[in-house]
């Protein structure tokens, strides 16, 4: 069974990230200007595509690389946090407001939320409570 651990250990790597997003963004196709391009050598570039189907997240697939249905919903995931960097100072400011006496009530703060995130899905995580699953 792959674990969480698992997948992040294989995308922790900088060059396995960047073969990763390239596979999943349909970019792979040409192994040999993707090697280049990437700074690698074949021996790395193996090294690294095994680790990264080893976790479950591409497969090979009539000659080519794809994602799996798992490293689909990972990219996904990934370029989520991705977005959420791209906002770290604004979201740095809505928890100094959180945490400030002047501001009170939740009303206030998605309301500060709403004006100041443009992105929905992090308005979303910001605003409503998680979701817990159960076993």
């Amino acid at each position: 069974m792959i674990s969480i651990v698992d997948i992040l250990s294989a995308l922790s790597d900088d060059k396995a990230f960047i073969l990763y997003n390239s596979i999943a963004l349909g970019e792979g196709d040409d192994l040999k200007t993707l090697i280049k391009n990437m700074g690698i050598t074949p021996h790395q570039y193996y090294s690294r595509i095994l680790s990264i189907t080893k976790a479950g997240l591409v497969k090979r697939e009539n000659g080519r690389y794809v994602t799996t249905a798992l490293g689909t919903v990972v990219f996904e995931a990934v370029s989520m946090v991705g977005k959420a960097l791209d906002h770290y100072w604004v979201l740095k400011a809505i928890e100094s407001f959180q945490s400030s006496a002047a501001v009170d009530s939740k009303e206030h703060i998605s309301k500060l939320i709403d004006t100041l995130i443009d992105d929905l899905r992090i308005k979303k995580i910001l605003t409503e409570p998680p979701i817990l699953s159960t076993p």
